[in-house]
């Protein structure tokens, strides 16, 4: 062998090398780095520690609590029995630092701040902040173990939750993110690059003809693997910072999805990840913020006959994705889904505008959270506090989570409706869920899963607390939304615009994070972002297609 092939191998092999280990450290680059920054011993917080700067690396894996600005970040391995809590403090950060914290989960990063003992007053908020928080865990244990809900048993049961909470605040200054996942894909292209130069050395093939070959077919194989990714991909198109538009390409597979009998989130993902993108492990991470939304829905009637419904959508900041579908047997559909429950946002580096934001907004058509169908029916899911249903009646079980599909894809009535959620045994693993159902009929029901009994009740709006009358009436997160829309709507017909103000009059401010109000007769949605009514977009099927 000719030397200059030799040491052309020699240097091939050492990219290969490097490759790998580009690899890896987009894997574990942020875990290694994080044992040299270490400045902070959360086992061993001494007196002299208190009000001194630190800067330390951590993974962020929090514990969202209902306090403004704070939540619950785990310290050391979160696998370890060693892991401890600490609550931290962030309102010192700007918007812009506070959306890259919660966007980086299981991320690390760099954070400077200091240590400050808890008061008496915060300690007991954050205990009955996570006691809320676990509320449904505790009856479930007292319920088995047969005991009565008494002080006794719930200090006993927060003393359990907060084992693992130590009694400090880390006020946190600044943060500094650095991103090692872009690692991975150059590492693969160059590992892949450098062992075709390899073979064609080892081999002695001849390089101009083996090339071009082999780059054509790492271009060409996976444009056909993932021809309708790429085509829902250049076909999202941004209106503005927080709204973005797409046509639905990928996930057409309703029945499939419906037929997967999965009855976890993650299940559902599995059978996503096995169907559209030929069976590679799941990567996603879901933000579980992004599931716990709060939301208003009533249904009306204008003054010329037509049929509307309003929904706010009440959450922590995301950005709003409108998706166009049709799928083959399936009726058309305009729907709308937070991108933010995968992880993508501004902040993260699946921004929207990047081509892996928008290859995750590609598989969102499944996880729309409300919408209409070309039949003029409409349909949105809203959060319950109350116990989870797991239904077992030996029907193929369903997450009620992406049940919003099956109803716009399938349903020509409120009635047809009922009968596809009939059909199946629901179940959610995050929580408990109602969905408000309406169609150009002007017929609307409130759909309730209560005691793993599917309830259903026609009331024309409802938020965040149980409709059904009975034993549970009102249960969940009552407030004075669905009195103001009652009030707005009693006896009245709403224009499109009157509609959009009643949606106004029951805004979170902080948390509305969209308002829609579907035409269901002209087949058009009208939408406000972030409960500025000044500015209402309205996109009928003709711009979506």
């Amino acid at each position: 062998m000719k030397k200059r092939n030799k040491k052309a191998i020699i240097i091939t092999a050492i990219v290969m090398f490097i490759g790998i280990l580009m690899v890896l450290a987009g894997i574990f680059g942020g875990r290694i780095v994080s044992l040299f920054k270490q400045d902070f011993d959360y086992k061993n917080i001494k007196p002299e520690d208190l009000g001194k700067t630190i800067t330390t690396d951590i993974q962020v894996y929090y514990e969202d609590i209902d306090l403004p600005d704070k939540a619950l970040q785990v310290l050391g391995n979160i696998n370890n029995d060693d892991a401890a809590m600490i609550v931290f403090d962030i309102s010192a950060l700007s918007k812009n630092d506070k959306d890259i914290y919660y966007s980086k989960s299981l991320q690390y990063i760099t954070v400077t701040g200091s240590v400050r003992a808890l008061s008496d007053e915060e300690y007991k908020e954050v205990s009955d902040s996570l006691f809320r928080f676990y509320e449904e865990v505790y009856y479930k244990r007292l319920e088995r173990q047969g005991l009565e809900d008494t002080p006794e048993n719930r200090e006993g049961f927060t003393g359990i939750i907060m084992d693992i909470v130590i009694p400090y605040c880390f006020e946190v200054r600044s943060i500094k993110v650095f991103n090692w996942l872009p690692f991975i894909p150059a590492g693969i292209l160059i590992f892949v690059v450098a062992l075709v130069l390899e073979i064609c050395l080892v081999f002695k093939l001849k390089k101009r003809i083996v090339l071009p070959i082999v780059y054509a077919l790492m271009v060409i194989i996976p444009s056909v693997m993932f021809f309708n990714h790429i085509k829902a991909m250049l076909s999202v198109k941004k209106v503005s910072d927080d709204l973005y538009t797409m046509k639905n390409y990928v996930c057409t597979d309703t029945k499939g999805m419906l037929d997967s009998n999965a009855v976890t989130t993650y299940g559902l993902l599995d059978w996503v990840f096995d169907k559209h993108l030929y069976g590679m492990p799941n990567f996603f991470n879901i933000d579980s913020s992004h599931l716990g939304f709060g939301c208003s829905a009533f249904a009306a009637t204008t003054p010329d006959g037509k049929h509307l419904l309003g929904r706010n959508f009440d959450l922590v900041e995301t950005d709003t994705l409108l998706i166009y579908s049709h799928p083959e047997g399936a009726y058309e559909s305009i729907g709308v889904a937070d991108i933010g429950i995968f992880g993508v946002s501004k902040n993260s580096m699946a921004n929207p505008n990047s081509p892996l934001g928008r290859f995750i907004m590609s598989l969102m058509p499944y996880f729309v959270v409300d919408g209409m169908n070309e039949k003029g029916v409409g349909a949105g899911i809203l959060q319950l506090t109350i116990e989870e249903p797991h239904q077992d009646n030996g029907k193929p079980d369903l997450l009620v989570y992406v049940a919003i599909r099956g109803i716009l894809d399938y349903c020509a009535s409120v009635d047809e409706a009922l009968a596809l959620l009939e059909s199946y045994d629901i179940h959610s693993d995050m929580g408990n869920y109602h969905l408000f159902i309406t169609d150009k009929s002007g017929r609307y029901v409130v759909v309730e899963w209560i005691d793993n009994e599917m309830v259903v009740t026609e009331h024309p709006c409802c938020t965040n607390s149980v409709i059904a009358p009975g034993e549970h009436y009102d249960e969940g997160e009552p407030d004075d939304r669905k009195g103001t829309m009652e009030e707005c709507l009693a006896g009245r017909k709403v224009t499109g615009e009157e509609a959009m103000e009643i949606l106004d009059k029951v805004h979170n401010r902080i948390l509305t994070q969209w308002s829609c109000v579907y035409n269901l007769d002209d087949f058009t949605v009208s939408i406000c972002l972030d409960a500025d009514y000044t500015k209402v977009y309205t996109f009928s099927v003709k711009d979506l297609k």
